[in-house]
């Protein structure tokens, strides 16, 4: 009997079908991860990369495993979860050397920026050039062009501080090119580069202006993820310029946008740079919000929830800073009795509890309460050093909550 040869092409024609389905598929899950990613959705972007590996294992996609080993392997550097990257890092190098053909190019970049992570210069180096020949080298890849120049972007990124000269070089290169303006993500980093750069020349104007245009580049592609970096950046040129309070506004908010353990990496960039902050802004830093004065001579002390400590000091903070001819005054005492307690000053009701705190303060805050330093006696009145860096953070409104039952108390 003859066979009907469409009988015969019928079942190949459904599995190719079939193949075809579930390869976009998987191509989806691992675009909705880059995506999450983007969107500083880092634990969504996670579960899509597992959903992607798990996808990928069920359809014996070789190439598609080690795209979503590599995005987690990322994921993990982010987290500085280091039993996550040793657990990963050895699945990938395993399959590397069993299917050293099947390797995509996004394994390179993913090793090398997690060694960038962990400060392994040489790794680091030799991932992102192994990136670059593989890219070059795959036949598969149908956005060749973008993922060279992201590629150029890791490079430039790498030798921003150590090659200024070359990343500024190579990044204009990239910038320059016709097809520039559609390059995703790139472009944005690429100006957080050229922005670093000018920065690290203490050309403060120049990276401002470099900063402004990732700003709106990542602003425009709602990459979240990258836009944190400006913000970072915007933070380091506030401090440059010694506006200590823009660089502190920005900190505690890159702080509260990126919470969570996914973005471990990023709050260590933030802490150190909060550490330098502290160092080169000021003698005093009194932070309302956390009931902590930070003296540069000797620490940190804690005024818990003694508000009316807090007040004495915010008052004699803005009188020390206020701009014109009478800046780092203090206050007599009506000003203060005024100012803290809302109260019009009587000699005979207010000396003592004025007295009293003012002597509290200064046993907290005073290296030696009998050779006052910061604290000082100003006419009728008190004032805080002249000279004395001074940084108030906070303020009153944000203890209005929590002061309000507690101030009766603490002025009797």
């Amino acid at each position: 009997m003859k066979q009907n040869p469409k009988a015969e092409k019928k079942p190949n024609s459904l599995n190719s079908k079939a193949q075809d389905q579930n390869r976009e598929v998987l191509e989806n899950w691992l675009q909705l991860a880059q995506l999450r990613a983007e969107k500083c959705e880092l634990q969504e972007a996670e579960t899509a990369y597992g959903m992607a590996l798990q996808h990928a294992k069920n359809m014996g996609d070789l190439r598609g495993q080690m795209e979503a080993l590599a995005g987690l392997l990322r994921l993990a550097g982010h987290a500085v979860d280091e039993a996550a990257i040793s657990r990963l890092d050895a699945e990938l190098d395993s399959m590397i050397a069993a299917y050293p053909d099947e390797v995509p190019p996004l394994v390179w970049h993913c090793k090398g920026t997690v060694a960038w992570f962990k400060q392994d210069v040489k790794v680091a180096q030799r991932c992102w050039h192994r990136y670059l020949r593989a890219l070059r080298a795959d036949t598969k890849l149908s956005s060749k062009e973008e993922l060279l120049a992201k590629a150029y972007a890791s490079l430039a990124l790498f030798w921003r501080e150590t090659k200024p000269k070359r990343a500024r070089q190579l990044s204009m290169a990239v910038l320059n090119r016709e097809s520039s303006k559609d390059l995703k993500g790139t472009v944005g980093i690429l100006y957080l580069v050229l922005g670093h750069i000018a920065e690290q020349e203490l050309d403060t104007e120049t990276a401002l202006e470099w900063y402004k245009k990732a700003h709106a580049r990542f602003l425009a592609e709602h990459n979240w993820y990258y836009h944190l970096y400006v913000l970072y950046g915007y933070a380091r040129i506030a401090r440059r310029q010694q506006n200590y309070a823009q660089a502190y506004w920005y900190l505690d908010m890159l702080e509260k946008a990126a919470w969570g353990q996914h973005f471990n990496q990023f709050r260590r960039e933030i802490a150190i740079e909060r550490s330098r902050l502290e160092q080169d802004a000021v003698d005093l830093l009194i932070d309302s919000r956390k009931g902590v004065v930070k003296i540069r001579d000797s620490g940190t002390v804690s005024l818990r929830k003694q508000y009316i400590l807090l007040h004495i000091l915010e008052a004699l903070s803005n009188a020390h800073s206020r701009p014109g001819d009478d800046m780092e005054r203090g206050l007599s005492k009506a000003e203060i009795i005024e100012c803290v307690w809302n109260e019009s000053y009587r000699p005979e009701a207010h000396d003592n509890k004025l007295y009293y705190n003012i002597n509290r303060l200064r046993k907290l805050i005073e290296p030696d309460v009998k050779k006052p330093q910061y604290l000082l006696n100003w006419k009728e009145g008190y004032r805080l050093a002249p000279g004395l860096r001074v940084q108030f953070l906070g303020g009153r409104s944000s203890l209005a909550a929590v002061n309000q039952g507690n101030q009766r108390g603490e002025s009797e």
